[in-house]
């Protein structure tokens, strides 16, 4: 079936360049950097490959957030109204022309925008009744008059299936010519991934797809072919949180470790430093006896959580074996600090490789003032190590044996509780120490564990993954959580209880990491 009768009727006219707009300037980007760089050109063709539910609209739709676009683009939808892309996808409002509806009162927060207000959808186009040729002939029209710089088909699959091989192959093919005559864009939507007969026309091919990693649903961008871009990384993780497309990239360690551009000279300024490193998280205020839950200080996981960790419970942070033990630092300090901020005390065990000094340098920029430093009380076990002069360490003991380490620790917690009854106590806790107790309980037929728990009002113990058998952490927990790399990515996952997870963002303060978790769905 041959259905090319615009492209025929119109074949004398030679369409001119698109100008250069304001696409080609840099902007955040939420997708990966190669296709970012492939799709600022000023002409190409890109197939978007993926099943059902893959999110190949949302990112056919982010390519035109992240470029700005809000004109002077042509959207053809054979499976949605435009009505429906702007209820799925509220924030399209602000990259259309909205049209205020003069006859209607004004939107309550929880009613449909697009039962509100009206908007612009010259540039969307409902082809889900349309005949092939009707469709050709609107995509013939964008090309020739220079309409559009970019025509989004979502789905090719929808008009494909109208024709026959030799038909299909031949429209395809001066499709592409006309593109490239015209200076546009062509993005294809396809949902058969399995369909190689776009491959060799098109100028990039990207396929989006999602997978089962240890329980978690984890989604996946592979770049395929993108001509004239390196590709360097061949995929990414994203999400489709709030109906935008957002990959991740690889995570650097160096950019979890502390530097020394915060130091004594600023110490004064440490509150607004908190303030700026924390600024995506709510200051919480619970108090012991007011609340079931202490906050974690990142909100999205305390939502999930029901609040945030269960008081008087403990909380098993594990660590995959082959992340580096600063980046699980910068992790509990973005917990610690919530927990400072309130003037809350903290105990700590300097085990892991990581010292004490070491532990300061990433908390001292959140304690609330310079005069309260025996908030955070430090020691560490089995070292011959020389005592660090800091300030900061109010409470610091190179102890010896087992049962001395045991017996300071306990020391150490019902003296704090005798200082801050009105207060929050939190332990953190290494492998190490979590060794000891249970060693300690088996020479002494006591239950320390419970102690602790009774005692204190959080336990955060911190491990490695994989850690050895003999005491099940698994089963003393109330919260499990994992911290992994997932194609370069650090993910966060509850696995007790389950949620879904969540990337580790890091947006670096002043030479601090500050961290933020985003929700992978």
């Amino acid at each position: 079936m041959e259905v090319l009768t615009g492209l025929e009727k119109r074949a004398g006219k030679r369409p001119g360049r698109l100008k250069n707009d304001a696409n080609s300037r840099r902007t955040t980007a939420n997708i990966p950097y190669e296709l970012l760089e492939f799709v600022r050109r000023d002409t190409y063709s890109l197939l978007v490959k993926g099943y059902a539910g893959t999110g190949k609209t949302t990112l056919s739709l982010t390519i035109l957030r992240t470029l700005k676009i809000k004109n002077n683009f042509f959207y053809i939808s054979t499976r949605l109204s435009p009505k429906q892309l702007f209820i799925y996808y509220p924030w399209l409002g602000r990259y259309a022309d909205v049209i205020p509806n003069q006859d209607e009162t004004p939107p309550l927060a929880s009613s449909s925008s697009s039962q509100r207000i009206g908007y612009n959808l010259s540039s969307f186009e409902d082809a889900r009744l349309d005949e092939p040729e009707s469709l050709f002939e609107r995509i013939t029209n964008q090309l020739m008059d220079v309409k559009a710089p970019i025509i989004i088909i979502d789905s090719w699959d929808a008009i494909a299936s109208f024709m026959d091989k030799e038909a299909r192959l031949n429209n395809e093919r001066v499709l592409q010519t006309w593109r490239e005559r015209a200076g546009a864009k062509l993005i294809f939507i396809s949902e058969n991934p399995t369909d190689t007969t776009l491959d060799f026309l098109v100028d990039g091919i990207v396929e989006l797809n999602q997978k089962l990693h240890d329980g978690m649903r984890i989604r996946e961008i592979a770049l395929t072919k993108l001509r004239g871009i390196q590709i360097k990384k061949p995929s990414y993780i994203y999400t489709l949180n709030k109906g935008i497309f957002r990959s991740y990239n690889p995570y650097d360690p160096c950019d979890f470790m502390f530097t020394d551009s915060y130091n004594n000279n600023n110490i004064n300024n440490s509150i607004n430093q908190t303030e700026r490193l924390r600024r995506g998280s709510p200051i919480h205020t619970s108090s012991p006896t007011q609340d079931h839950h202490v906050p974690s200080g990142y909100e999205q996981l305390d939502e999930a959580l029901g609040g945030g960790f269960p008081k008087k419970g403990i909380v098993l942070l594990e660590t995959q074996s082959n992340i580096h033990a600063k980046i699980t630092l910068a992790i509990l300090a973005g917990i610690i600090s919530n927990i400072l901020r309130n003037d809350n005390p903290v105990i700590i065990e300097a085990s892991g490789g990581i010292d004490a000094k070491v532990i300061m340098s990433y908390l001292r920029p959140y304690l609330p003032t310079e005069h309260k430093t025996d908030l955070v009380k430090i020691f560490c076990i089995g070292t011959n190590d020389e005592l660090p002069s800091d300030p900061a360490i109010s409470q610091y003991q190179n102890v010896g044996n087992s049962e001395k380490q045991i017996q300071y620790f306990r020391d150490m917690i019902i003296k704090t509780r005798r200082n801050y009854p009105n207060k929050l106590l939190v332990n953190v806790l290494g492998m190490a120490m979590c060794h000891r107790i249970h060693q300690y309980n088996e020479a002494n037929g006591t239950d320390l564990l419970s102690f602790i728990g009774a005692t204190a009002d959080l336990t955060l113990l911190a491990v490695r993954h994989h850690h050895s058998t003999e005491l099940n952490l698994s089963e003393m927990a109330d919260v499990q959580l994992h911290l992994t790399s997932i194609s370069g990515t650090l993910v966060l996952h509850s696995v007790k209880p389950e949620t879904h997870p969540y990337a580790v963002v890091n947006d670096r303060i002043s030479g601090y990491p500050a961290l933020t978790l985003e929700s992978l769905v």
